[in-house]
C-alpha cells in the first residue's frame, strides 16, 4: 500500500474503497456473463460470439485496473465468486437465461448501464479529493459509455431488420 496514495485519497478512503470493491465485483460478474454468452450463445447469435468474447476481455481488464487501485489503497477485492452478486449490487445475473442474440444484447445493455451508474457515482465521490480513483473512474466510465452506444446501435439494426421483414410479409 502506498502511503502517499492513501494520504491523497483523503478522509473518504473507506467509502471510496467500498465503491471500488463494488465495481470490482460487478466487473467480475460482467466478465463471466460475457464469456458465458460467447461460449454458449445460440442461433444467429453465434455470429456475435467474438463480440461477447471481446466484452469479456474488456471487463476482465477493468477488474484488473480496479484491483490495482484497491491494492494501492491497501485493500484486496474478494476472491469469492459467490460474493460478487451481493457485493456488486446487481444480484444474480443468470447468464444461461440470455442465450438468444436479442436477450443477450438486452441484458448486456442493462449491465452496461449499471456500470455507467457505478462509475459516474465513483467519479462524483472522488472528483475533488482522490485523483487516482477519479481518473480511473473517468476512464472506465468512458469505456462503458462507448459499449452502451455500440450495443444500442446493434439493437437498432436488429429492429430495422425486424421491421423490414414484417413489411415484406
Amino acid at each position: 500500500m502506498g502511503k502517499k496514495s492513501l494520504e491523497i485519497a483523503g478522509p473518504n478512503v473507506d467509502k471510496n474503497t467500498g465503491m471500488l470493491h463494488r465495481a470490482y465485483a460487478f466487473e467480475m460478474q460482467a466478465s463471466h456473463f460475457f464469456q458465458y454468452i460467447a461460449n454458449n450463445i445460440e442461433g444467429l447469435g453465434v455470429l456475435f460470439e467474438d463480440f461477447f468474447g471481446e466484452r469479456a476481455k474488456e471487463e476482465q481488464g477493468h477488474a484488473a485496473q480496479l484491483n490495482d487501485r484497491l491494492t494501492q489503497l491497501g485493500a484486496n477485492p474478494t476472491d469469492d465468486p459467490a460474493e460478487w452478486a451481493a457485493e456488486s449490487g446487481v444480484g444474480k445475473v443468470e447468464s444461461r437465461k440470455y442465450l438468444s442474440l436479442r436477450s443477450s444484447l438486452e441484458k448486456s445493455l442493462e449491465l452496461e448501464r449499471f456500470a455507467i451508474g457505478l462509475y459516474n457515482d465513483l467519479a462524483k465521490a472522488t472528483k475533488d479529493n482522490d485523483h487516482g480513483t477519479y481518473q480511473l473512474a473517468l476512464k472506465l466510465l468512458t469505456d462503458e459509455l462507448e459499449d452502451e452506444q455500440t450495443i444500442e446501435d446493434i439493437l437498432t439494426r436488429l429492429e430495422i431488420k425486424d421491421e423490414r421483414q414484417k413489411a415484406a410479409a
